[in-house]
């Protein structure tokens, strides 16, 4: 019967009991801190050894242009693209400039062959199984090599390229091969003197486009090494102007040198050589001339003149003559310290002049001109013409006809024939070209090359000829003059001085017929064209006027520039005759075209290079010509034919651009126009090189940071011990 007991909360017990749970929650909360920070000290003593990397650029949206970077949906991927890794694969592109310039020796070594040391190691900083493509100066297709060993023989074998293209195509081609690769990382190695000619204005647009378009889809490094050497010393040789490269026996030719020197001032001799004058020693060098450059200090040009004359006479036609003009001392960079020359001397040229009577005075003026160059010049009546017989013709190089009359069909057919065998037709029209029905049969426009139309008139005197650009080889006489007093061209050249009153209108062009000349109405004013193995020239006004005539159709060959109607008549009479449209003088890399004066040309022939090497030819039975597609190397090249008695001699030359000579550096905004300011690393040394390809790959070393958190963890778990486990004082 006992009663159950009541339970009673005694006031300050139940205060007590709360207060112990508040005090063990506290207690717990202290405890979870201390050990967040005693693992953290763990954490960070673990990365202090690993030593990790980091690329912030992928932490950041700001600081990545790419449309996805600012997509917190991609912050995981790109978190984890930031750690770098030094063994994944890369897809690499290393550039060699390869021009001639980086035969420019400093330390005992060229430019080229500290680039190709520089390039080897980067081959050794390249993780295992990355592509790599190697491009150069050579102008060669953009492909990856086949492995590491096939990169590194090709560095070897690297040689200078004298046709080649500027650096900047090959960087070009370089990063359209990278956008292709399917690696992650891509790395660019620009090895280059960073001289001007390498990169031209032309393509920074370009290549800075490209380089913006890669950096915001893949992961792009750009690193440009100069190999170039401080204050550069050299003297050049930029280039020669040849005026003509077809002379007669005795004749002179003119030889107009550009020289350039960076550096101290300096003094040099310039020679002209000819080469191999003496039968018994082909290899023999014989100085012609020699003229002393004084060069001024910094920055120089000069420009020298040689006057060639005296060569052997009585020679057979088309007889070669080749020589070089050369610094007596060579510099640093040889290259460009002597170039090389082919003169051709034959028997003076020779045309036929048909006029009506008075057949004298019509040709007066005409061969009086052609007399300056020197060109032969017999003159006949025009009703001759019809009776004159293949062999008589033949000893002509060219037909010229002054103002002709009305002419039969079978006539203007002989004229076909004539041009067709190889030889050449000038037509001047005048006033006897009355009946439009003559001229306009086929056969006439078979020669002519286009139809008459009627006469226009001019009686102010405000029409005359215009040039153009002077690219036909009517206007060649005229290189000289321009060079001399008219940079500007030839349209600089007071050709209002010499008006044109009266002219035929021309229609129906044919299509194998250039305007080699218009009058300033922009009309057709003299029309070429090849026909079968030879040429003609039409002009629409005539030079065969007599003084006294009322109503002169012009003033050409009458006023005060008169000079300029005898370089006209040069290059007529040089055109006609076949020399006015050889060349023996060419750029490496052009292609060579060359038309010997002989009777057959001969199946096949031998050229040799200047470097001693024999490639054989085929020429072309049917143009009468020799082609090669283009030439390899500067210097003098040799064709040859036959057995004891050769059938053939000729040659030609090919000499290096000089403009593409210049060792003058390039700033670095070029650098900045081409990549953009932050997307490449210039460096000068392996050092450099090693710490930027470290900082891509990997990223920045976070060391130093991980030991001052690990110091502040351990400051941090110190004193939260000593707070929450100090003694409390009663």
């Amino acid at each position: 019967m006992r009663g159950k007991p009541k339970r009673i909360e005694f006031p300050a017990l139940m205060f007590l009991q709360k207060h112990l749970e508040t005090h063990r929650r506290n207690y717990r909360l202290k405890n979870i801190l201390l050990l967040l920070f005693r693992m953290l000290v763990l954490i960070l003593f673990g990365l202090a050894l690993a030593r990790p990397t980091v690329k912030l650029a992928e932490w950041f949206p700001t600081f990545n242009t790419s449309p996805s970077a600012g997509s917190f949906r991609n912050f995981v991927p790109r978190i984890a693209a930031s750690l770098g890794s030094q063994e994944a694969p890369v897809a690499a592109a290393v550039v060699i400039d390869s021009s001639p310039r980086m035969d420019y020796v400093a330390e005992n070594q060229t430019r080229l062959d500290a680039a190709k040391d520089f390039a080897q190691w980067f081959l050794t900083q390249l993780p295992q199984n990355s592509s790599i493509a190697v491009l150069s100066s050579e102008r060669e297709p953009a492909v990856f090599q086949i492995d590491r060993l096939a990169a590194e023989d090709k560095i070897e074998h690297l040689t200078l390229s004298p046709q080649g293209r500027p650096v900047s195509e090959a960087v070009q081609d370089a990063l359209v091969l990278l956008a292709e690769s399917k690696e992650e990382q891509r790395e660019l190695y620009i090895i280059s003197d960073l001289t001007e000619p390498g990169w031209t204005n032309e393509l920074s647009k370009s290549v800075h486009n490209r380089v913006d378009g890669m950096k915001s889809s893949k992961d792009l490094g750009i690193f440009v090494v100069d190999v170039s050497t401080e204050n550069p010393v050299n003297s050049s040789v930029v280039r020669f102007s040849l005026v003509p490269e077809i002379i007669t026996e005795k004749a002179p030719v003119r030889f107009d040198v550009e020289l350039t020197h960076i550096g101290p001032a300096a003094a040099q001799t310039l020679e002209l050589l000819l080469l191999g004058l003496d039968p018994e020693h082909p290899d023999s060098e014989t100085v012609r001339s020699t003229k002393r450059v004084d060069f001024a200090d910094g920055y120089s040009r000069s420009n020298v003149s040689f006057t060639l004359s005296g060569l052997p006479s009585g020679l057979e036609t088309g007889k070669t003559f080749q020589g070089k003009i050369r610094f007596t001392v060579h510099d640093a960079l040889q290259a460009d310290d002597q170039c090389w020359f082919t003169v051709q001397v034959q028997k003076p040229w020779k045309l036929l002049l048909l006029a009506v009577p008075p057949v004298r005075e019509h040709s007066l003026y005409l061969r009086q001109a052609l007399a300056t160059v020197p060109i032969e010049t017999d003159t006949l009546p025009m009703s001759d013409l019809a009776g004159l017989t293949s062999k008589e013709l033949e000893q002509y190089g060219g037909v010229v006809l002054l103002d002709p009359p009305a002419l039969d069909a079978a006539v203007w057919k002989k004229l076909a024939d004539y041009t067709a065998a190889g030889n050449g037709v000038g037509i001047f029209l005048g006033a006897n070209a009355d009946s439009l029905q003559t001229f306009n049969v086929p056969s006439a426009t078979e020669v002519l090359g286009a139809k008459l139309v009627r006469q226009a008139r001019s009686p102010d005197g405000d029409n005359f000829f215009t040039p153009g650009q002077g690219t036909s080889p009517v206007f060649t006489a005229f290189k000289q003059i321009r060079a001399a007093n008219y940079a500007g061209g030839l349209n600089d050249l007071p050709w209002d001085a010499l008006p044109v009153f009266r002219y035929w209108e021309f229609s129906d062009i044919a299509e194998r017929a250039d305007v080699a000349a218009v009058f300033s109405d922009s009309r057709p004013a003299i029309l070429t064209q090849a026909l079968g193995r030879g040429r003609t020239l039409t002009a629409a006004t005539p030079v065969s006027e007599l003084p006294d005539v009322w109503q002169n159709w012009n003033s050409l060959p009458r006023s005060e520039a008169s000079w300029m109607f005898v370089l006209l008549s040069e290059g007529i009479g040089k055109y006609l005759s076949g020399a006015g449209d050889q060349r023996f003088n060419f750029r490496t890399g052009e292609a060579v075209v060359l038309r010997p004066d002989i009777a057959a040309l001969p199946q096949s022939c031998l050229m040799g290079t200047p470097s001693g090497q024999s490639v054989r030819l085929t020429p072309d039975p049917v143009q009468r010509e020799i082609r090669i597609p283009a030439t390899t190397e500067p210097g003098n090249y040799r064709i040859r034919s036959g057995g004891a008695k050769e059938s053939l001699d000729t040659g030609f030359s090919a000499n290096i651009d000089g403009t593409a000579m210049s060792l003058t550096k390039i700033d670095k905004n070029v650098l900045d126009q081409y990549f953009g300011e932050r997307n490449y690393r210039l460096v000068r040394s392996p050092q450099d090189a090693e710490l930027g390809i470290a900082r891509r790959r990997i990223g920045q070393e976070l060391y130093a940071a991980v030991l001052v958190l690990l110091a502040l963890c351990f400051a941090g778990e110190y004193i939260l011990s000593n707070r929450f486990y100090g003694r409390s004082s009663v």
